[in-house]
């Protein structure tokens, strides 16, 4: 069964009174999907470039280097497909994508001004208007997607959708802690812990939880676990009310109790993951760089999420932990999940093609494979070993991901 992946998947029975819904044109979608792509595909470039340019001695500064990832290729993903992901669950139909569009021109507005405005050496006026923009299109988002679930015309699946609607606010309040520490109110270090957190565990790690709940099973041609979604919504409860109280505590300097109201946000995260891998696993998978890669980033996401947790009880000042644990996060948690869902989505969305056809395998090549051992190895390394090297190795293997999804969308044009 496949959940919302295309143009492909099945549409419910609409009752007779109800009006009918026009979907956007198979050829608007494609076009679409890949500007969103090229969006995405631009900021690792540039992420990549500012970590070349900071080895190399250029004064690039820890926001400079974190942002291009997080807000242009993280934040971008997440709004443009979690809105299809909800549209689809809540089988409310696209009428176009103008509105998805005006939002990710807000946070890319928003991050260039970021840059411009250098906010980790001194926040000023850019700064703050790159926040309100941000702020802008994430309530805009919520309302969005709120507006969806309202006008559900299904509800088995639709239990994953509150998910995006509360990684959306903790995005909004990781950046109002972002806002005070750099205007001075309170202290900098635990605001700044603060808005990492609720960015992190917020906004990435509830968005992803809620997502693998459906995609995983499609990527892998598995079942969808009916215990994963029965358990959604309490494990939503638990993770917003253990990560509110571990944010407040952050902010407030209170590290301890931070860190046990953040291990709430792990248990909440076992409680969905750990059904849907097990009925993956336990159902004859189909292993490829799509399904490989998003289990090996939900792996990554709920470990690191442990380990920050463990750390800072362990007595780990919580800004320390995050340097040490961002690279393993970012490249392999999140890009890997961005680029390995990418590498499924796209070509589907773009003409209802299975993936297998663009990875390779026809060819008898193992490109997909090494691109795999690539990420997670290198996020090891940034771990245990030279961080430089690790970073290396996952940008290999991501930039890899990259150019075999705009190989697929070649083949799939040409075709």
């Amino acid at each position: 069964m496949e959940i919302g992946l295309g143009p492909s998947a099945p549409q419910p029975r609409l009752k007779a009174q109800a009006a009918p819904l026009s979907d956007v044109s198979l050829a608007g979608r494609r076009r679409w999907h890949t500007l969103a792509f090229a969006v995405i595909a631009l900021w690792i470039f540039i992420g990549m470039g500012y970590v070349i340019a900071r080895h190399f001695g250029a004064p690039v500064i820890w926001w400079e280097l974190i942002h291009p990832f997080t807000i242009g290729a993280l934040t971008t993903a997440i709004i443009v497909y979690s809105t299809h992901f909800a549209e689809a669950l809540t089988r409310t139909a696209t009428q176009d994508y103008r509105a998805v569009a005006a939002r990710v021109a807000l946070v890319q507005v928003g991050l260039l001004l970021l840059l411009i405005d250098r906010a980790g050496y001194d926040w000023g006026p850019l700064a703050d208007a790159a926040s309100l923009l941000i702020i802008a299109s994430l309530a805009w988002h919520i309302w969005a997607i709120a507006r969806a679930l309202r006008g559900s015309l299904a509800g088995s699946f639709a239990v994953t959708v509150p998910f995006y609607i509360a990684a959306a606010a903790f995005m909004i309040v990781a950046v109002v802690c972002a806002v005070l520490a750099g205007r001075g109110v309170g202290n900098y270090s635990s605001l700044i812990a603060a808005h990492q957190r609720a960015a992190v565990w917020g906004f990435a790690l509830l968005t992803i939880v809620g997502t693998v709940v459906t995609l995983l099973p499609t990527l892998s041609s598995t079942k969808i676990s009916p215990t994963a979604r029965a358990r959604c919504l309490r494990a939503l409860t638990v993770h917003c009310s253990g990560l509110s109280a571990a944010v407040v505590c952050y902010a407030l300097g209170l590290p301890v109790p931070a860190g046990i109201a953040q291990l709430l946000t792990v248990l909440a995260s076992a409680l969905v993951i750990a059904p849907v891998v097990s009925g993956v696993l336990g159902g004859a998978p189909q292993v490829t760089a799509a399904s490989a890669s998003v289990l090996a980033g939900v792996f990554w996401m709920v470990a690191l999420n442990a380990a920050d947790a463990a750390s800072v009880l362990a007595g780990a000042f919580p800004r320390a932990v995050t340097l040490v644990l961002m690279p393993a996060f970012v490249g392999g948690g999140l890009l890997q999940l961005v680029t390995g869902v990418l590498t499924h989505l796209l070509p589907t969305l773009r003409g209802g093609g299975r993936e297998a056809v663009y990875e390779g395998r026809r060819r008898g090549t193992f490109a997909a494979p090494a691109r795999v051992v690539l990420v997670n190895l290198g996020a090891l390394i940034t771990l245990t070993g030279p961080a430089l090297a690790g970073i290396i190795m996952m940008g290999l293997g991501l930039i890899g991901h990259v150019a075999a999804i705009c190989w697929s969308l070649k083949v799939r044009k040409s075709a």
